[in-house]
């Protein structure tokens, strides 16, 4: 599928123009402010959704916790889990 950048300024002043190459040519448009992406116009029904097999890359690229945090966080989680109620199945 095509796509294409184009700035704030020129996509508000064309927006017609633009409309018509996203729905009868396919065209992904990024739009850009300075030189960051802030909006994506794409055809309607379209999924463009996060691959997942690039989850456990992106997550390795965020904050990580320490040793500490992590021990913590588990002894939270086991709390919670400790509390649950589970619901009887209506349909057993």
């Amino acid at each position: 599928m095509p796509s294409a950048a184009v700035n704030v300024t020129d996509f508000s002043r064309g927006l017609s123009e633009f409309l018509n190459q996203v729905q009868y040519k396919g065209v992904v448009l990024d739009i850009e402010r300075g030189k960051r992406i802030v909006a994506r116009v794409s055809p309607a029904g379209q999924v463009d959704g996060f691959p997942l097999h690039q989850l456990d890359a992106l997550l390795s690229k965020g904050p990580q916790l320490s040793a500490a945090d992590r021990q913590s966080l588990a002894a939270d989680v086991r709390a919670v889990r400790t509390q649950l109620r589970t619901k009887a199945d209506s349909w057993a």
